[in-house]
């Protein structure tokens, strides 16, 4: 075994594993702490503590396919699965009947639906649910498609929202979705004043996307340093991936793996050419084509 100083110290027994379980590690998804969104995390700390309000706050964490929502949520999952302030999330994901709002956050909490009961008899089991489990927020994955497809979907889902939002359940809502949900949310005033929207945009060349690279690399279980940090990989890897977080991420998986298979056991500025989609594709994965980025605003 060499030292492989470049890996961390309990994952350096990685590198000596066979090429195939290797390739599964490469392909694995890992969350690497960064201090952009540093920020983000403080502030939905904050929205959780809300108390003795006429209405518990809300957020919308907002930005195109490929911008890092899905690994965001995974952490807060991780984050508030246990303790006195826990989140429940739910998303569209994870509905293959095209449900309603109501129908999926009932479904979350365990709540049977029937023509017999009616609301306030669902609002009073929720309670209970929330009171003795501690649950303090619902995070609601893309939104956009879970309650405002239709604009009658709009209207109900809003009006579920407040009543959420309001007494006696006081859930915070921390929703993640696109700009058109942004654009809803935007059409009512009581539910928009309330609201944080926060934009999640791309990354630039910058000391947080230089850590972000260097920590990733001390993740995969490659036998040689590649210096993903280093001037000419990461503008290489920011010109193709059009700073996109699921792009980037897919590039330095689709290349790691690359690198096992070819026996380089390094990223090489060679595998990251125009043909860097073809690569993806051939490890199983698909790059975001490039958007234009939404505007860093952030506001009440």
């Amino acid at each position: 075994m060499s030292d492989y100083d470049h890996i961390l110290p309990e994952k350096r027994f990685q590198a000596d594993l066979g090429d195939r379980d290797r390739l599964k590690i490469c392909k694995k998804d890992i969350w690497i702490p960064t201090k952009r969104l540093d920020p983000l995390f403080e502030t939905i700390e904050y929205v959780l503590m809300s108390e003795d309000q006429i209405q518990a706050p809300g957020m919308l964490i907002y930005g195109a396919g490929g911008y890092g929502k899905s690994a965001i949520i995974q952490r807060l999952e991780q984050m508030y699965a246990v303790g006195d302030q826990r989140i429940k999330a739910i998303g569209v994901g994870e509905d293959l009947d095209n449900s309603k709002l109501r129908d999926l956050i009932c479904d979350a909490f365990g709540i049977k639906l029937s023509n017999r009961r009616n609301s306030r008899e669902r609002t009073a089991r929720l309670l209970h649910i929330l009171q003795t489990e501690h649950f303090c927020a619902l995070l609601i994955d893309e939104l956009h498609d879970t309650g405002f497809k239709t604009f009658s979907q709009q209207t109900n889902s809003l009006s579920l929202m407040k009543h959420l939002a309001g007494r006696p359940l006081f859930l915070c809502l921390i929703c993640f979705g696109d700009e058109r949900a942004k654009e809803v949310l935007e059409k009512d005033d009581q539910i928009s004043r309330r609201y944080i929207y926060w934009p999640l945009e791309l990354w630039k060349d910058d000391t947080d996307y230089c850590d972000f690279l260097a920590t990733y690399e001390t993740h995969l279980p490659l036998r040689l340093p590649s210096e993903l940090a280093g001037k000419v990989l990461r503008k290489r890897i920011l010109k193709y991936s059009h700073g996109n977080m699921d792009n980037i991420v897919k590039i330095l998986k689709a290349c790691s793996m690359d690198a096992i298979i070819s026996g380089r056991e390094r990223i090489e500025i060679e595998q990251i050419t125009d043909d860097i989609s073809f690569l993806c594709l051939k490890y199983g994965l698909s790059l975001v084509p490039s958007k234009s980025p939404i505007p860093a605003k952030r506001g009440k």
